[in-house]
Order: structure tokens, then sequence, then C-alpha cells
């Protein structure tokens, strides 16, 4: 692998996804690619819990999903949420629900973020959130305030067009034990080329592995060769 170093700020500026804690893609890393998509594929093996979350074929929202959605934020007031993906759900006294969301403070100049939405549906049919955890991106800023120069920017659009699903489809395409497939395109950072992030959904290859999602830096160079930088996991949890 490159020198991440040269491809990735030189702030020095670290950060943590508020799902699950890492590292930002500031420095060099004595891994490779090709190990951490493995050690985030044995993560995902195993026998399913009862109770666990299960990982939808199609992470598209569903009318239902969205009125389940609408009812819970409805009355909330401060922050707009922008409902983009679903999740996955989890059978408990009723189901609770995770849903990927743009989000952006009502004030003015205020950046948007991406942020899971977790939705308890009681029995009864009503809906309460429960937990709401910000992705945060190295250098990107506070949610009103500017990014930090040379740091990340959430995308303003997180649909994956073809071309982000290229850049994907090029950088995993040799990592073995899993398929990823894009489900956002959560930010990105300029430096001599692009570095991108990306959600995907995350199929591991086995038998009794359970399918999930990760968080993709992928470096982006001048002449279009991509390379995967860092693969970090997401785990759902209403306690993250």
């Amino acid at each position: 692998m490159k020198n991440i170093t040269s491809k990735l700020i030189a702030l020095g500026l670290t950060g943590a996804l508020a799902v699950v804690s890492f590292t930002a893609c500031s420095k060099a890393k004595e891994t490779t690619a090709e190990t951490t998509a493995d050690t985030v594929v044995e993560k995902m093996s195993g026998d399913k819990r009862v109770g666990g979350w299960s990982v939808p074929q199609d992470t598209k929202i569903t009318e239902e999903e969205l009125k389940i959605f609408n009812k819970a934020i409805e009355g909330l007031t401060g922050v707009g949420y922008e409902p983009v993906a679903y999740l996955g759900s989890q059978v408990v006294a009723g189901t609770n629900h995770c849903f990927l969301c743009k989000s952006t403070v009502i004030y003015p100049g205020a950046t948007n973020r991406y942020t899971l939405v977790y939705i308890y549906e009681k029995l009864e049919g009503t809906e309460e959130i429960l937990n709401i955890a910000d992705i945060e991106l190295p250098g990107a800023g506070d949610a009103d305030s500017n990014p930090i120069p040379g740091g990340w920017s959430y995308a303003d659009d997180p649909s994956v067009d073809e071309k982000t699903a290229s850049v994907v489809d090029k950088a995993t395409e040799k990592l073995l034990g899993a398929e990823y497939e894009p489900v956002a395109y959560i930010g990105s950072q300029v430096v001599a080329g692009m570095n991108h992030a990306v959600l995907c959904r995350i199929t591991a290859i086995s038998p009794d592995a359970e399918d999930g999602y990760a968080l993709l830096y992928i470096y982006e160079d001048l002449n279009g060769g991509v390379e995967v930088l860092e693969i970090n996991e997401i785990t759902l949890s209403i306690d993250a």
C-alpha cells in the first residue's frame, strides 16, 4: 500500500465514529486493507443471536418504515432529519428500527451531518426515539461550524451515483471474504486526488456470517486509481 500519510490531511486531525471508535485516517497504517477487511468480516461471523439486529437485503425505505419514522420525530425541533436508508431492525417487546439520516441543525450557516436514528415501535403501535448517534468524519467541524481547512466535508447529496459505485467496486475487487455494496456517500476530502467516505453494506461470504455495515475510506488518485485506506465496522446498537 502507498504511504497513506501523503493522501490524507497533514494537520494531525483525528476523529471518532460515534457508532464505533477508531483512529482517524491521518497517519500511516501498518496493516493492509486486506487485513482490515478480514478483521471486519471475522467480527461479523458467528451464530445469529436471538434478538439481534437484522440487516435488510434492500436498504431503500418503504412507505411503512417512513410512516414509523415520521411519527417518531413528529414534534422534534432544532434539527431536521431526512431519512436516507433503512439499516435494520431488532425484535424486542415490539421492534427497534435504525435509520440513516441526513441531519441539519436549524441554524443559519449550519452544515449537514449524517446520523443513525434509533426508533422503538411499541406493540400498541406508538413510536419513540431511543438514540441518535452522529457519524463523525475527521476535521469536518461541529454541526454549527464550517469544516476545518484540509479536513473532511459531509456530502450534500448522499445518493450513490455510477461514479461512486465504480470507485467502491474497483477499490474492493481484491478484498476477499465479503462483498461491499455502497449504501450512502457520507463525505469527501480533497488531497492530491480525493478521499471518499462511503457507507457500505457488507455481505460476508461465509456459511454462518451475518451481514453488516462498514464505513469505507477510499483514496482516488489523479489518474483514477483507487485504494481502500481503512474499513470501520458499524455495529447497530441503541447504546452507541
